[in-house]
């Protein structure tokens, strides 16, 4: 089973602390060796393979030589098609593969001091020379990390601000790109982006890359998502009822009264801090389109206690599933909240050390749970935890 890389060399000397405060959102940072000996979870044939899967969101990009300029061909991809692939000049992209590849997963495990709310996902690329897929923006933050080959990267420093994109094509490539810096990449390089800095990558020769996103949300999704969660409230299906009313002059006019009580019904909804907090909380973690928690099979055996923890003794290693994210809140009574895959689960206070425990990173070693599930409550959130299919044992 493969480690996870090592946090220390991550940032190039920088402390996470001075790396939030100077760059994180703010601007590019090139680590060189932010892996040393750096070794890519799958290769290139795996990622084909992976790439003609149901399921598996993928596709590939070739700038010319197709049907049209920066042809994309989304997956699942057909075998035979790798085949008739030009030598050079294309890139073939595979989401979430931390959800496939559990080495991949292990890749997110340097980041761990930024909040698992805003983990979206590994993609990996590989890329033939003079594969790319054009000068373009991101809306999200993104670690680059090179893996096998090399990769050249020209990218701006600074926010970028002639954003306007070529028209007609599949992918959203800028029309004006004046790189500010101009770097290529060898196996265990990483490269920092932060969201809406132009970037453009080209394969220098066969390559593997690496690209471990954080997203968050825009306001738009905020604020349907709150109004579609309060709407399911007892008070959201709540009629308006009308206010006494005259006979109208004119019925285009609404009534003054009528409008209070819109406004009225609008602020009864729960906003408080702790409702929003809640909300936000199951909102970040819920399942993406496609994700779903396998839980125990009809008809199989449900989990024990006493079985799991002798597995765990026996050395066995307990994984989070990657359909989900984890994030956890303050409860009353020294309880907490715990967040799977938007689902909110009451946790004890006899409980709690567990539960951070788990949500703090993906993998545990048996002994590393021993001195946390000895309470009752604490075996039985362990157990709830695998029944639902948020937690797996390896062997």
């Amino acid at each position: 089973m493969a480690s996870p890389p090592k946090r220390i060399p991550l940032l190039g000397g920088l402390s996470t602390a001075r790396f939030l405060r100077d760059h994180w959102q703010k601007k590019p940072l090139l680590v060189r060796g932010a892996f040393p000996a750096f070794r890519d979870p799958l290769d290139p044939d795996e990622l084909a393979g992976l790439s003609c899967e149901d399921g598996v969101e993928s596709r590939i990009v070739r700038e010319k030589g197709g049907a049209h300029p920066w042809e994309v061909t989304w997956g699942p991809q057909l075998e035979a098609g790798f085949a008739k692939l030009p030598k050079r000049g294309w890139t073939l992209l595979v989401q979430e593969v931390n959800r496939w590849v559990p080495e991949a997963a292990l890749l997110l495990e340097p980041f761990a001091f930024l909040p698992n709310v805003r983990v979206d996902d590994v993609m990996t690329s590989f890329a033939a020379p003079g594969g790319s897929v054009g000068p373009h923006l991101d809306s999200y933050d993104v670690f680059l990390i090179q893996g096998r080959g090399k990769r050249r990267w020209m990218y701006h420093t600074r926010p970028t601000k002639d954003r306007r994109i070529e028209p007609d094509l599949e992918l959203r490539i800028l029309q004006t790109f004046e790189p500010e810096a101009d770097e290529v990449l060898g196996p265990g390089d990483m490269l920092y982006l932060p969201p809406g800095f132009a970037h453009h990558g080209v394969a220098v020769t066969s390559c593997l890359t690496h690209s471990v996103g954080f997203r968050s949300p825009s306001a738009g999704e905020v604020w349907s998502s709150l109004a579609v969660a309060a709407a399911r409230t007892a008070e959201g299906a709540r009629l308006l009822a009308d206010p006494p009313l005259a006979p109208a002059s004119n019925p285009g006019a609404i009534p003054v009264a009528l409008l209070e009580r819109v406004r009225a019904m609008v602020r009864s909804l729960d906003t408080s801090d702790e409702a929003i907090d809640r909300w936000f909380a199951s909102f970040a973690t819920r399942l993406k389109p496609g994700h779903e928690l396998e839980p125990r099979r009809k008809g199989a055996p449900e989990p024990k206690a006493l079985p799991l923890l002798r597995k765990l003794e026996r050395g066995a290693t307990l994984a989070r599933s990657e359909e989900a994210r984890w994030a956890f809140l303050p409860h009353t009574n020294d309880a907490l909240l715990l967040y799977v895959g938007g689902t909110e689960i009451v946790v004890p206070a006899e409980a709690c050390a567990l539960a951070r425990a788990l949500a703090a990173k993906r993998r545990h070693e048996g002994h590393e749970l021993a001195d946390l599930v000895k309470t009752p409550a604490a075996r039985e959130l362990l157990v709830h935890l695998v029944a639902m299919g948020a937690l797996y044992t390896l062997p």
